[in-house]
């Protein structure tokens, strides 16, 4: 062996450890983000799941036993208030609804300011009651006839 072929093989084996150190660099950095990821995703998995949250406030619910009592206690409110606010309750009804809501297909006419203040009254108040759908007609007089489902959630 010549001082040559040993200069050259010395020479072939640093360009050979420039080429090759920016890929095993990259290589080294994405199997350290991956045992990362991997870590982070076991401690995820082992830790406790959240509690879970109810959707609403406690007593903005109507607690009853079964749907169909949901949706008496429900018509007896709304009936009730719309009694004390001189409302007609021409239908009420049940409609179909997903589970843990009750739901009820209504129609009240009377004067305008009479049956606005009567919805307003049982939206803001408890339990919570919402309109899923609704349309409003006019009447003769100042009259006003509201057609919709109302939605109340019940535990």
């Amino acid at each position: 062996m010549s001082r040559a072929s040993v200069a050259l093989g010395l020479g072939g084996g640093v360009l050979a450890l420039l080429l090759l150190a920016a890929p095993l660099g990259a290589a080294l950095a994405g199997l350290w983000s991956a045992r990362q990821t991997r870590a982070d995703l076991m401690a995820s998995l082992s830790a406790p799941p959240p509690p879970v949250r109810p959707l609403l406030a406690p007593g903005l619910a109507i607690a009853a036993a079964d749907r169909a009592a949901v949706a008496r206690s429900l018509a007896t409110m709304i009936r009730g208030r719309a009694a004390s606010a001189g409302v007609l309750v021409e239908a009420l009804a049940p409609a179909s609804s997903p589970s843990g809501i009750v739901a009820l297909r209504i129609r009240l006419s009377g004067q305008e300011k009479a049956v606005i203040a009567m919805l307003d009254g049982i939206e803001r108040g408890t339990p919570l009651v919402r309109f899923r759908s609704w349309r409003a007609t006019a009447l003769a007089d100042g009259g006003v006839r509201i057609e919709g489902e109302m939605v109340a959630a019940w535990r």
